[in-house]
């Protein structure tokens, strides 16, 4: 604020710095005196406190009132006078407002002092009813979206300004920070670029908290906010209004502008969007904010109709090129000098606030007729993209269609081609199979040559000979076979095209024998009308010669005669070039003909071969299906081996598993046998008999258990019978002998081994089954010495 102040102070007189001086020292001794009637005004809970002196303010007010109302501001007058008033009107405000409002109109409009803008600003957009100022502090700790937008027009707003010229000086910072806030605080318009404008101008005049506060009240009371809103509809409204002011004011320039194709909007969207800021100098642009704030949108027209008609004449010269610089560069520069003759003029204009309103409903019916069209023109547009995706498709499938045409067209010469080729192949054929034959010829010939001579010589040689020529024989007679079957396979095919192809040649000979005959007879004509004038010509020669002195009348008969036999000549002439151009009509025919049967055969040949080829692929998909079964059936034997093949492995070691158990319980039991020796309770030969019967059929168990377990491990794997069958093989054959009381005893035994229940585990273990019986043979020794050691008379376990 300082800075702005230091700004306007430069532009003013030593008598207006000391005048403004004692009105600052005024203005606060009044705002600290209770009695004043601006206490009144921003204090008014104190000044309820007392009744009396609530009467008493009343009474200084209205005094107040009268004295404003009774005061003239005088153009000449003194300056100090004028600001007096103006001192007494802002302290007053409420009062002088209400009371007074079309007096302070007429004031304003008169002019308003520097010093006293700021506060005038503020009090016509009710700033200190307003919060907007209070949350200045909190928007500035917030990020708004547009920020990278207002940085980027920052340079641009006011750019010869010095309070704006430092790149990230003091102003361009408080025109951020001021806009930033108002992006934040009206997120629907957000930024749009003549606000910057505005911002520059108020702060041009007061600190950031206050421009703002004054900018939500033009944005929010004076309409400006739906000037920047998308939709622009408020923008529209108003060049609308501006137009047809225009047509009525000014008709003569309207009818310039018809005629140059200038738009209203050109030049005067940026009058509504900024409020001359960017067009006018900045003293009609602070004097054009006070008439805008005191009376609203109607100082903008004033003021734009008042401008055009000081510039018609001008204008009226110019075309629409010319008309835009004369806009931005000729109309600030005239201005700038001399602003009164612009606003003067803006006063004395009329303006119909009724017939504003009526043009405001007229645009609104335009308005919603222009949606209506837009949208009918957007269904149109739909519509039409649609048509033309549909021609593109149709032009796509012509192209397709040309193409294959035309690939048509080369297979069929193709074929021909290739039929060509066979043609070709098969005369080449004939020929070897004529050179074939003569072949054999020679060979039977040179056969019966040898057979005589082989006759005259050794048996042996000749048998060897013969065999020799025979198999030659034989494999010529393989050749001619094969030579002759391919000749007939080719012969069968083009039988119907030789067929077609001599008739085609039949009707060719007959036209061409009528050709030749009606050349005969023409020939035949022209000979005798040839003969026939040269006879004539030479009794013309003869009758000539002997009547000399014959009359015109001969003469003329005989010029007549030689007319009629060139006549004739030249009709016999005219019939020839007749039959000939039928010759070459009749030729041209049959080569179509032909061309045409040549086409058919082409295309038949064509689809023939098409359903060899579909014929191909058919056979070629089955085939592909019955490999793919093959490959399936493969993989799921794969898999049932590899199955196989692990359920093996398992039961290997489950068989595994049970022979370690049935080794270690053995272990056990011998175990436990040898504490029972040892401790002296097999004393008793009962005893060791019934336990000796036990053990005895323990290991007849255990061996059946091991049999019937390898006989399974077998089962599940034929292979290894052999492998178990040798195994067998180094186990004794012959059974343990054991006697009767031995046999008691280890039957009894068998009540220990009856208890154990063998429990396979699932562990997969490697172990060789030989190496399981011996351990077991090994174990089964061992337990059969240690029952033996017990008694000395004891039958030996195993016999060889």
């Amino acid at each position: 604020m300082t800075q702005s102040k230091d700004i306007y102070m430069a532009d003013m007189t030593n008598d207006e710095i000391e005048l403004l001086k004692r009105l600052e020292e005024e203005n606060r001794r009044i705002e600290y005196d209770l009695k004043s009637p601006t206490s009144a005004i921003l204090n008014p809970i104190t000044n309820t406190r007392s009744p009396e002196l609530h009467h008493n303010q009343g009474q200084q007010l209205d005094s107040i009132s009268a004295e404003i109302n009774n005061l003239t501001i005088d153009k000449d007058g003194n300056l100090e006078n004028e600001l007096v008033v103006w001192n007494r009107i802002i302290n007053n405000w409420t009062i002088t407002m209400k009371k007074n409002p079309i007096w302070i109109k007429d004031v304003i409009r008169f002019g308003v002092p520097v010093h006293f803008r700021p506060l005038l600003w503020q009090c016509l957009t009710k700033v200190e009813t307003s919060n907007a100022k209070y949350k200045y502090a909190e928007f500035m700790k917030m990020t708004s979206p547009c920020e990278k937008v207002i940085r980027r027009d920052i340079s641009r707003t006011y750019p010869q300004h010095d309070f704006f010229k430092q790149k990230h000086g003091l102003g361009q910072e408080s025109l951020f920070n001021v806009m930033k806030a108002y992006s934040l605080y009206d997120r629907e318009v957000g930024y749009c670029q003549g606000i910057g404008f505005i911002v520059g101008l108020l702060l041009m005049h007061m600190p950031e908290e206050e421009a703002f506060a004054v900018l939500v009240s033009i944005m929010q009371d004076y309409t400006m906010r739906d000037m920047y809103k998308p939709d622009m509809f408020y923008l529209g409204l108003c060049i609308y209004q501006l137009e047809c002011m225009i047509q009525e004011n000014l008709p003569d320039l309207y009818r310039h502008f018809q005629a140059e194709n200038f738009h209203t909007s050109t030049f005067a969207s940026s009058w509504f969007l900024t409020l001359f800021t960017t067009q006018l100098p900045l003293n009609i642009v602070c004097r054009t904010m006070d008439l805008f704030l005191s009376e609203g949108m109607e100082v903008i027209f004033r003021i734009g109709i008042g401008l055009l008609e000081i510039h018609q004449d001008e204008l009226m010269l110019l075309s629409m090129e010319d008309m835009l610089k004369y806009f931005q560069k000729e109309v600030p520069a005239k201005h700038e000098t001399d602003p009164e003759t612009l606003l003067q003029r803006a006063f004395t204009l009329q303006y119909n606030g009724k017939k504003m309103k009526k043009l405001e409903k007229e645009y609104t019916v335009i308005r919603k007729e222009e949606q209506e069209e837009q949208i009918e023109i957007r269904k149109l547009r739909n519509e039409n993209r649609l048509l033309k995706q549909r021609v593109e498709n149709l032009e796509k499938e012509s192209a397709t269609l040309a193409n294959r045409l035309i690939e048509g067209q080369v297979l069929n010469a193709q074929y021909a081609e290739e039929s060509y080729q066979l043609k070709r192949e098969n005369c080449t054929l004939k020929k070897q199979i004529d050179e074939i034959n003569c072949l054999n010829i020679n060979n039977n010939h040179n056969t019966y040559i040898n057979n005589n001579t082989i006759e005259t010589k050794n048996l042996n040689s000749s048998d060897f000979l013969v065999t020799s020529n025979n198999n030659e024989l034989d494999v010529l007679r393989e050749t001619v076979n094969r030579l002759t079957m391919e000749n007939r396979r080719l012969q069968s095919t083009p039988n119907i095209e030789i067929s077609t192809l001599q008739e085609e040649l039949t009707l060719v000979k007959m036209r061409d024998a009528e050709a030749q005959m009606n050349m005969n007879e023409l020939r035949q004509r022209i000979a005798d009308l040839n003969r026939e004038w040269q006879l004539h010509d030479s009794e013309c020669k003869t009758d000539r010669a002997m009547e000399n002195h014959s009359n015109n009348n001969n003469d003329a008969y005989d010029l007549i005669a030689h007319e009629l036999i060139t006549l004739k000549m030249r009709e016999a002439q005219t019939d020839c070039d007749n039959k000939l151009l039928s010759q070459k009509i009749m030729d041209i025919e049959t080569q179509k003909q032909v061309l045409h049967n040549q086409i058919k055969r082409q295309d038949d040949e064509l689809q023939r071969i098409r359903l060899e080829l579909d014929e191909c692929r058919i056979r070629e998909n089955e085939f592909r299906i019955q490999i793919n079964d093959i490959k399936n059936q493969m993989n799921d034997g794969v898999l049932r081996q590899k199955e196989d093949s692990m359920m093996l492995r398992i039961r290997e070691a489950e068989s595994t598993q049970t022979v370690g158990d049935l080794r270690q319980r053995i272990a056990e039991l011998e175990i436990l046998n040898q504490e029972l020796i040892s401790r002296g309770q097999i004393m008793d030969d009962g005893d060791f008999q019934d336990k000796f019967a036990e053990l005895q059929d323990e290991v007849v168990g255990l061996r059946l258990m091991q049999t019937l377990q390898r006989r399974q491990s077998i089962s599940t794997d034929p292979t290894r019978i052999d492998y178990e069958e040798s195994e067998d093989e180094s186990i004794p054959s012959s059974p343990l002998t054991f006697s009767n009381t031995d046999n008691h005893h280890l039957s009894s035994s068998t009540g220990i081994y009856s208890n154990l229940n063998i429990e396979p585990k699932h562990h997969l273990r490697q172990s060789t089954p030989s190496l399981a019986v011996n351990n077991l043979k090994t174990q089964c020794a061992t337990s059969s010495t240690i029952l033996s050691s017990s008694q000395p008379s004891s039958v030996p376990l195993f016999t060889n």
